[in-house]
């Protein structure tokens, strides 16, 4: 009887020991370490759009543009959309530019700055670059902020 108490008792501890031993056999000293929140998947593409103020709808590759009433893109062409910046050549003109230069001038324009909504993401700058503009003028149309929705 002393025998098979002997060998139920070593079963016991090789039963219940083991898989405890074999979990913690690979850790680091102390045990192992989880902090942080947990990853999550990463996220699907969301449409990419643009707005041009409260109250209008989103846009996606606009062939027209306006930004703060101010400054008018027209005739655009899109190279890129829908990654971290959208590349496009038209024209722009408006006010901004004064009496003195034509009304219309060639530019390329890049959207940026995308920022994710429930549904959409909204790109949320914009930089026009016209080649022969005085810098002054040229600046008034760098970094650009755009209307973002609130979600």
């Amino acid at each position: 009887m002393r025998r098979r108490s002997a060998v139920s008792g070593l079963l016991s501890v090789l039963v219940t020991g083991l898989p405890g031993g074999l979990v913690t056999g690979c850790a680091e000293p102390g045990g192992l370490e989880v902090s942080g929140p947990a990853r999550s998947p990463a996220p699907a593409e969301l449409p990419v759009r643009v707005s041009e103020g409260p109250g209008r709808p989103g846009l996606r590759r606009p062939a027209t543009f306006e930004i703060a009433g101010t400054v008018r893109l027209t005739r655009l062409r899109w190279k890129s959309w829908g990654g971290p910046a959208a590349e496009a050549v038209g024209e722009v003109s408006g006010p901004w530019c004064g009496p003195s230069c034509r009304a219309r001038h060639r530019a390329r324009v890049s959207f940026s700055g995308r920022v994710g909504q429930d549904r959409h993401a909204y790109y949320s700058r914009v930089s026009v670059v016209v080649d022969g503009l005085p810098s002054e003028q040229h600046n008034e149309l760098r970094e650009l902020r755009l209307h973002v929705p609130k979600r």
